[in-house]
């Protein structure tokens, strides 16, 4: 509830200039006053002087866990008495060392806090790198700002760390300001307001105090504080329309700490003292005009903006604040202060009131229960599957469209662009190329310099569209990308500040489309693929104005309109959950029930889990990985023989009453005349399960004796099927092999083995002469689907791999989803299936496992297709989304239930599609969980895909487990795949 109190909460800063009331803060409401100040009455008089000077006092220091770093924070704790220390830049393993030892040694436990703007990341490694604050001003709404906050509170207390210096409210109103910049959310200081004070609400709510910073607003200089003292010459009232409002808001809403910036403001302070140095600033404006009360922070002294004013220590208790933060010298700074006690330049009494107050919030802050860090599986703590999470969410939400001529994002109609992308100042192979390619088949480039961008010219004459995407700041030459997006559709994409879209001006002006993504990390590369593609929705706005382009606040919404990436609890699955389908697929590999695999999940259209495991072969060790391509045998029969029946059906080209022979004229006078494609979808035809394909290849007369024995011997050397050797001394029919290919043999087979064009007869012949059984009860039957490719055929006047090709898997982008991959992929891409000693002597990489399919050349209705997870998926999520996918409609509603939903009466099957067993679980490809109105496919190289419309749920495994030979059946027997899939029904629940 607490984030819809916000609305409430502006609307009475609005109202106000300056009340004058002191507020208290949210954390001194809600602490028991009682326990606190006895607590802070036993402390307190258990300090001397100097113990209590100590007290404003926080040291910086480099988190290295070194000696000579340990002597130097041990020597501030000993001898100055410090009150805190802020960390720099370490290791979480080694700050949490150093606090240890620090609190430890410290009489009065101290205060430990970071400089953590986007997070630990900003100052430890190896820990959740968010994003920047302009990134973050892009995001419509704000409740991600408060679970942001209470993400890097948990993180903090898991540092052991009390305060963040975050967040920073400077309006950023200057586009050249040379230190804010990203790190403020944007120019409109109400929406600056609105999102720091959500994250501030999330971080106190953690138990972390916030610090707003830097008061009285550093968002319009020109020069860095941390080199010199910024002149900021406005007048007061602007200073309270613009600078103040989010510090006005901030303080009234009670959050407790204020960093002062070292700032020269006249208007405020006709001196020219820096405002860290100001009582007019710090005492006056903050604490007695605004009505702070909470902890007052100054800015880093070391900064240059400040370091060299004299009797600075003393100046700054003067002025008002409470806490000296990172003095070059502490122990200088701790001896000023007790000489000007001496001398009476200070009171004691302004040091007693400000050591209570720092003991009041160091109560408050729960330095009372201080206990040491725990550092076994720190980095596990801190870098959560929801942490992770929540990165990607607020990238994902920062994305900002701001050109999108004719609706081109998403990018659209996949089978006619040939795309180019272009990073400026970005190598190729970075993370926003690889997302591209999840999507469609993208050439990418990357270029450093205007040399290399013009000799890419002439390389980019073929394509059509060019995404540009710059990286950095450096400007490259308008003219020569000009030249280059001539007559192409142009979308430009920015990780970079939005002010960078001023080196490209013309040319931002006349792109069909302009993203702006913010920042180079792999995240944002990520999420601006996702939004050129569809992947998901976009409605960033513009935190800033970029003069002569676009407003403060501009910013189109597109809708998601393709699969998404993401992690599981995107969609309310569990990461740790998931993480047993590793277990379960090391146990396989072990087993030798496959030497590698994929294994893809996506849900609620997001892929969230697309993993690859293992190697390419026993006895190659080169790693799988998620681009590469398995032959995924019968899934063929549901990826591309169904989608092909499907579409001619939604066309009303055929019936499921219409009788095959009616299509393939090779029936018409057998006993198969009557079958139906409704039949041979349910595979309830009679038709037997399996002829030997090959046998009219073989030349009988060229060996004596039988084909195959049932043991290993000189003759029968070649292991066919468990129990089943067969002789490799025979030879094919020259008038239908040939080991050379040639006219007329145009069907390869394998390398050095092709058959002639008129095999696909011979086999038809095969079919239609087979024995028919007397009964049509389910036998499930290549045959079938080898037949209804016939029709496919027939009907489409196109061979099935075109058909297929042309009307789902160049327009979803499926780019390895083919028949014959060599054709496209080299065999560096292809994972290899068994080493057929028998038929096509030489292991099987790129060239169909199926013995039928591949005597036909490798395009089969049975058999033949190859692809990769991610692929697959793409037309399993068209299945999902009722024939929609990617903006464009692939079949009609009507089509897709008829063929998701109806099931036969007699068994299991679905028309095309296998499901589960509902009689049986041991009998069922499924897990138990698994409801029936599922739909898929398995393969027999090792593979299966399952769509659960109750779900929203797609999974898919892919494996080669037949290599190097086909008896290899641990993949069944140990029941990998249904244990997967349980794992899967497992990590959605809570």
């Amino acid at each position: 509830m607490k984030k819809y109190l916000l609305p409430a909460i502006l609307f009475l800063c609005s109202c106000s200039v300056f009340a004058g009331n002191r507020i208290e803060t949210n954390m001194m409401k809600k602490v028991d006053q009682r326990k606190m100040n006895q607590w802070v009455d036993s402390v307190f008089n258990s300090l001397n002087r100097d113990q209590r000077i100590g007290q404003l006092i926080t040291a910086i220091t480099t988190g290295e866990n070194t000696e000579a770093n340990k002597k130097k924070i041990l020597g501030w704790v000993k001898n100055q008495h410090i009150g805190g220390i802020i960390f720099l830049k370490g290791t979480p393993l080694e700050q949490a060392e150093l606090t240890n030892v620090s609190q430890k040694n410290a009489k009065t436990p101290l205060l430990i806090s970071i400089d953590g703007e986007w997070g630990l990341s900003m100052r430890l490694s190896g820990t959740t790198r968010f994003p920047k604050n302009m990134m973050l001003g892009a995001i419509r709404g704000d409740s991600l700002m408060y679970d942001y906050g209470c993400e890097v509170a948990r993180q903090c207390k898991e540092m052991g760390i009390h305060i963040n210096y975050a967040p920073d409210v400077d309006a950023n109103s200057n586009p050249d300001n040379p230190v804010i910049g990203l790190r403020s959310y944007g120019e409109d200081p109400k929406r600056v307001a609105r999102l720091a004070m959500q994250y501030a609400r999330g971080l106190e709510d953690g138990g972390v105090m916030s610090v707003a910073k830097h008061f009285p607003g550093h968002g319009d200089t020109s020069a860095d504080s941390h080199h010199t003292l910024p002149l900021i010459n406005h007048s007061k009232k602007r200073l309270e329309e613009v600078e103040l409002i989010p510090f006005e808001s901030y303080i009234n809403a009670g959050f407790g700490g204020v960093m002062i910036g070292h700032l020269n403001i006249p208007a405020l302070d006709k001196s020219g003292a820096p405002s860290s140095l100001s009582k007019a600033i710090v005492t006056d404006l903050l604490q007695e005009k605004m009505g702070f009360t909470g902890l007052v922070f100054t800015d880093g002294l070391a900064m240059k903006g400040v370091a060299e004013e004299p009797n600075m220590a003393i100046r700054i208790l003067k002025a008002g604040n409470d806490v000296l933060l990172g003095p070059i010298s502490v122990p200088k700074e701790f001896e000023a202060i007790k000489a000007a006690l001496a001398r009476g330049d200070l009171s004691e009494d302004l040091i007693n009131e400000k050591c209570r107050k720092v003991l009041r919030y160091k109560y408050i802050l729960g330095v009372n229960n201080t206990v040491a860090i725990e550092k076994s599986d720190l980095l596990d703590r801190l870098n959560t599957p929801m942490a992770d999470w929540l990165n990607r969410k607020l990238n994902e939400r920062a994305m900002t469209l701001l050109r999108n001529e004719k609706q081109i994002v998403p990018l659209k109609g996949l089978n006619n662009k040939k795309i180019a992308v272009v990073s400026l100042g970005d190598s190729k192979g970075n993370a926003f190329h690889r997302m591209l390619n999840q999507y469609a088949d993208v050439t990418t480039f990357g270029v450093q310099s205007d040399k290399e961008l013009s000799a890419l010219k002439s390389r980019l004459a073929g394509f059509n569209t060019i995404i540009v995407a710059v990286h950095n700041r450096k400007s490259f030459s308008n003219n020569v990308l000009q030249s280059i997006c001539a007559d192409k559709q142009s979308v430009f994409t920015f990780f970079t500040t939005p002010y960078t879209m001023r080196n490209y001006m013309p040319l931002v002006k006349e792109a069909d489309a302009v993203l702006v993504a913010y920042e180079d990390t792999p995240y944002s590369n990520e999420y601006a693929a996702q939004a050129l593609f569809g992947g998901i929705m976009v409605d960033g706005v513009l935190p800033v104005s970029v003069k002569g382009l676009y407003s403060e606040g501009d910013g189109l919404v597109v809708n998601k309109t393709r699969l998404g990436y993401s992690s599981p609890e995107e969609v309310g699955m569990l990461t740790n959950k998931m993480k047993a389908i590793e277990s379960i697929v090391k146990e396989g590999i072990s087993a030798e029930a496959f030497p590698g695999c994929q294994v893809l999940v996506a849900k609620n259209g997001v892929v969230v889990y697309n993993e690859a495991f293992g190697t390419f072969a026993y006895n190659n060790k080169k790693e799988v990985s998620v681009t590469d391509i398995y032959d995924i045998a019968s899934m063929t029969k549901a990826t591309a023989t169904l989608p092909a029946v499907m579409k001619l059906y939604d066309e009303k080209k055929i019936s499921l009453l219409d009788k095959l022979s009616k299509h393939v004229p090779v029936l018409r006078e057998t006993d198969k005349a009557a079958i139906t494609i409704k039949e041979a979808l349910f595979h309830e035809t009679g038709i037997t399960s399996f002829i030997p394909y090959y046998m009219p290849a073989i030349d009988t007369d060229s060996y004596e004796g039988k084909l195959f024995g049932a043991k290993k011997t000189e003759v029968y050397n070649a292991l066919f099927d468990a129990g089943t050797w067969a002789r490799t001394d025979y030879k094919y029919r020259p008038n239908l092999i040939s080991t050379t290919p040639r006219k007329g043999f145009e069907l390869q087979v394998a390398d050095g083995l092709y058959a002639n064009v008129a095999y696909k007869d011979v086999i038809l012949n095969e079919i239609a002469g087979s024995k028919l059984r007397a009964s049509k009860k389910y036998l499930y039957s290549c045959l079938n689907f080898m037949l209804l490719k016939e029709v496919v055929e027939q009907v489409s006047k196109k061979g099935l791999d075109v058909f297929v090709q042309q009307n789902f898997f160049r327009p979803l982008g499926a780019t390895t989803t083919t028949y014959n991959p060599l054709k496209k992929f080299g065999k560096d891409r292809i994972i290899p299936t068994e080493k057929d000693d028998f038929l096509r002597k030489q292991l099987l990489q790129g060239y169909v496992h199926d013995e039928g399919a591949a005597f036909m050349g490798g395009v089969s209705g049975n058999a033949g297709l190859f692809s990769n997870a991610n692929d697959l998926a793409k037309l399993y999520q068209m299945f999902l989304n009722e024939g929609v996918y990617g903006g464009e409609r692939y079949l009609s509603r009507a089509t897709c239930a008829t063929f998701t939903k109806t099931k036969s009466a007699n068994s299991r099957r679905g028309l095309g599609f296998d499901k589960p067993e509902p009689r049986n679980e041991k009998t069922s490809p499924c897990s138990p969980q698994t409801p029936l109105s599922t739909y898929g496919h398995t393969g027999f190289t090792g593979t299966c895909f399952w769509i659960d419309p109750d779900n929203e749920l797609i999974y898919i495994f892919l494996s080669n487990r037949v290599n190097d030979k086909r008896t290899h059946k641990a993949l069944m027997s140990l029941n990998i795949r249904p244990r997967i899939q349980e794992v899967i029904y497992n990590a959605m629940k809570k």
